[in-house]
């Protein structure tokens, strides 16, 4: 059994699931490290594209398609096919090689078998190319031969001043200057509308037809990116770009792994300083899922819980399908920033605003009922049978008044009670049109976000629809829940101190040998973490010589590297407060220890000055291959695994990060004075924590560690570390 194998509480496996080893003395995650926005314009506005592999056939899939929709397209600067068999192609002049074409090259496309790329990346004259594009498969995605190919193709990239974009991808697209570098056949038509969202996706099949479902709503891409295997450039690079194009208002992608965690969370707060939206759909959350993903892109998946937690830490929002996606993609892109999250919702069907109130509700919107002055103008707007509240029920005889429901709209939209509204209808035909145009006025008089739910429109109203200036969506409970993710975020944006990085709370010198509980102790210590008077007590001269000096009550506890679950086995005794008692469990605990672990190696017995009142938390850490240090925050105790209430964030952590933990945990109750209680010192857990997680992004060589019970006092009395055990990677 690994040392890794017996940290104390199992829950940590369960929460974090298994992740990939970090090797002894890799920094897999380096907070302090500050990326910068890479340069990518040679990638998304090149002067000039070499399609290596181009074909006069503009039919065949790779260098002829692709060649085909950037002519078609009018793409704005030089296309420079490469062929060493035809002196023409596509009516365009051609090259044999790539060294062979006069002056710097800012793309190159390389639709060629995949020795062949390395052949022609040997050959380039260091400089000559910015970007490479590898449409080619048989990489990593095909196992261990081909994770040496890919290995080698960008060695020999990197030595020649080349990034690269895959290999196994699609290609990339810009439509507003028509580089279409990609064989999807969606853009194998006569025009192609652009707009304010950019999409890169780890499958290229996905990211396309997830494109063209779009254009069948009305949404349109303007950027889109298929990373493939990601060898050089990944997810984070592309994104990160988007998000400082002033074009782009949204960046979505589509994920099957995360290759880097420091790379995706800079990118996170980038979007939260800029205030776009980065919305993702990741997959691999089940088993079969991750592995599937693993065999797609040749890249391991990441625990599904840490991806949450670290979307839900910097506001990525997380779609659960690609529906949603589009749905969510809809709000953002066609609606103003909130300025709240108070929703109005308006239907002339009664069950529609119930499931529309209902979903609002769960993502944790307000629906706050009528003021009086809105309540009295409604009343004088709608029928006398109606009766006006939140969710508003229009009754069905306005079904034929289209003016009138865009009327209510308006009402609730100028209230200063609300701050978004939904209007859900359902298949109105005789009034649709002139609902649309209303709602248009409405759209750009009124700087409020708001949607509509519409179920079964005429054709003709549908094909409006698509091109509203508002989002539309056909079903009430979708509708509101694509809303408030869009109110959330706002929200968010206007609250987040993003611009304030975590501050280190104390300077430690050199890193600690967290193998021996003398060094843990020591460690702790020097990070301000408090923890209980102890000695390792040898023998009973130690322990008794410790009870004497202390003058109290003391715990006893079996000291073993080899033994998580202490308390299972008779391994702890508390309450002990004279030198009798002390000699009995003593000899006790150490009996129980051997004959349960008979091969454990014994340190000695821990002998702790008891820690008395308050209750108790838990602080965790897991090492994550793509994140880095995982802080998990819960109630703790002996029933931490039975009550699974445990988030988790990056580390290391602020002060307001921290205290967001605790808020999302049932600690926010039981420290609030539950039951009558003492108010408990909530500001020192979240010291505590924040001091925990920079002693873990201080120490990659910690594979995890268990605070547990971490005792919290009243308020004013601090917070102990009672019980603490670590693990090396």
């Amino acid at each position: 059994m690994t040392v890794r194998s017996r940290i104390a509480y199992d829950f940590l496996t369960i929460v974090f699931q298994k992740q990939p080893r970090a090797r002894p003395g890799r920094l897999l995650f380096n907070p302090h490290k500050r990326r910068h926005s890479m340069d990518l314009s040679a990638l998304f506005n090149p002067r000039t594209v070499a399609v290596v592999g181009a074909s006069d056939d503009s039919t065949r899939m790779g260098g002829g398609m692709l060649l085909r929709f950037m002519l078609d397209h009018g793409f704005a600067g030089t296309i420079i096919p490469v062929n060493p068999k035809r002196e023409t192609v596509q009516g365009l002049k051609a090259y044999p090689s790539l060294e062979a074409v006069p002056g710097p090259i800012d793309l190159a496309v390389f639709a060629i078998p995949a020795a062949l790329i390395v052949k022609s990346l040997e050959a380039i004259p260091r400089g000559h190319v910015k970007m490479g594009t590898i449409l080619t498969s048989g990489f990593a995605e095909t196992g261990e031969e081909g994770g040496h190919l890919q290995d080698r193709l960008v060695a020999i990239a990197r030595a020649k001043d080349i990034r690269l974009i895959g290999p196994n991808s699609l290609g990339v697209v810009n439509i507003a200057n028509g580089l279409i570098a990609n064989m999807a056949q969606f853009f194998d038509k006569e025009t192609l509308e652009s707009g304010p969202i950019a999409l890169i996706s780890q499958s290229g099949a996905f990211g396309s037809s997830l494109i063209a479902d779009a254009d069948l709503h009305g949404v349109h891409f303007s950027t889109f990116v298929s990373s493939g295997n990601e060898a050089d450039l990944e997810f984070s690079d592309f994104a990160r770009a988007a998000l400082d194009d002033p074009a782009i208002d949204v960046v979505c992608g589509y994920l099957e792994t995360i290759r880097n965690g420091a790379g995706f969370i800079e990118l996170a707060q980038r979007a939260l300083e800029v205030k776009k939206p980065v919305v993702v759909l990741k997959v691999g959350s089940s088993a079969v899922g991750a592995a599937a993903a693993r065999s797609h892109t040749g890249a391991l998946v990441g625990s599904d819980a840490v991806a949450n937690s670290v979307f839900d830490s910097f506001n990525v929002i997380r779609a659960r399908d690609s529906l949603e996606l589009l749905e969510v993609i809809k709000v953002f892109s066609r609606t103003p920033t909130a300025r709240g999250t108070r929703l109005g919702i308006l239907s002339h069907s009664g069950g529609a605003g119930v499931m529309a109130a209902d979903a609002a509700i769960a993502q944790g919107i307000t629906v706050p009922p009528l003021p009086e002055a809105l309540h009295k103008r409604l009343t004088e707007m709608l029928p006398a049978y109606a009766v006006p509240g939140n969710p508003l029920d229009m009754t069905g005889g306005v079904s034929l008044r289209g003016e009138l429901m865009a009327e209510c709209m308006r009402a609730m939209l100028e209230s200063d009670a609300f701050d978004a509204a939904l209007l859900c209808v359902n298949l109105i035909w005789r009034a649709g049109d002139t609902l649309v145009e209303e709602l248009t006025k409405i759209a750009a008089e009124v700087d409020k976000p708001f949607a509509v739910s519409w179920v079964a429109p005429k054709a003709d109203t549908y094909e409006k629809l698509k091109a509203a200036p508002f989002p539309v969506m056909n079903d009430p409970a979708r509708a509101a829940h694509a809303l408030a993710l869009k109110l959330k975020f706002d929200d968010r944006c206007r609250t987040a101190a993003v611009s304030v990085q975590p501050k280190r709370p104390v300077d430690v010198e050199a890193p600690f040998d967290l193998g021996r509980v003398e060094s843990q102790a020591e460690a702790l210590a020097a990070y301000g973490i408090r923890v209980p008077k102890q000695t390792l007590a040898t023998d009973r001269i130690n322990a008794v010589e410790f009870l004497k000096n202390l003058g109290g009550t003391v715990a006893l506890k079996i000291a073993s590297p080899d033994i998580a679950h202490r308390t299972e086995i008779g391994g702890v005794v508390t309450g002990v407060d004279t030198e009798a008692a002390l000699n009995e469990a003593y000899d006790r605990i150490l009996a129980n220890a051997k004959r349960h672990h008979p091969d454990a190696r014994i340190d000695g017995v821990l002998v702790q000055e008891m820690i008395v009142g308050g209750t108790e938390a838990l602080i965790g850490m897991k090492r994550d291959a793509s994140f880095g240090p995982m802080i998990a925050v819960g109630a703790g105790g002996t029933l931490v695994e039975l009550l699974g209430d445990v988030r988790m964030a990056p580390a290391p952590l602020s002060a307001a990060g921290a205290d967001a933990l605790i808020e999302r945990t049932l600690l926010r109750t039981l420290l609030a004075g539950y039951r009558g209680g003492p108010v408990l010192d909530r500001a020192a857990l979240a010291d505590l924590i924040v001091r925990a997680s920079w002693l873990a992004a201080d120490h990659p060589n910690l594979a995890e560690f268990d605070l547990n019970p971490v005792i919290v006092l009243p308020e004013g009395r601090g917070a102990v570390a009672v019980d603490f055990k670590f693990a090396a990677a």
